[in-house]
C-alpha cells in the first residue's frame, strides 16, 4: 500500500489477462435476428451483433420491431419469444445501448 496525498492506495498486480474478444458478425443486421430466431445464437449475443451492425438506433429498433411483428402475425410463438427476449434486453439496457450508438 502507498500513501498518495494522504489517501491510502493499493496497487494490485495480477498474473492473468483476459483473452481477446472475438465476436463473429453476420453480413446484415437482419441476419443476427434470423440466427437468434432459429436458435443458432442466444438473444444477448444476437443483440450484441445487432448493435455492432446497426447504423443507428432507429435501424436497430426498426429491424427488431419488424421481426417481432412478423412473428406475431404468423403466430410463431417460439420465434416471438426469442425475439421478445432481445427486446427485453434492449429495453433494460437502453441507456447503455444508446450511448454505444453515439
Amino acid at each position: 500500500m502507498e500513501k498518495l496525498d494522504g489517501a491510502l492506495t493499493m496497487k494490485m498486480k495480477h498474473d492473468w489477462e483476459l483473452p481477446p474478444v472475438s465476436l463473429s458478425l453476420p453480413e446484415r443486421p437482419e441476419d443476427a435476428l434470423v440466427e437468434c430466431a432459429n436458435g443458432h445464437s442466444s438473444p444477448d449475443l444476437a443483440l450484441l451483433q445487432l448493435l455492432a451492425l446497426a447504423r443507428s438506433q432507429a435501424q436497430l429498433e426498426e429491424a427488431l420491431g419488424s421481426a417481432i411483428w412478423d412473428a406475431l402475425e404468423n403466430r410463431d410463438t417460439p420465434l416471438a419469444e426469442r425475439l421478445g427476449a432481445m427486446q427485453h434486453l434492449w429495453d433494460g439496457d437502453r441507456e447503455i445501448v444508446a450511448s454505444a450508438l453515439k
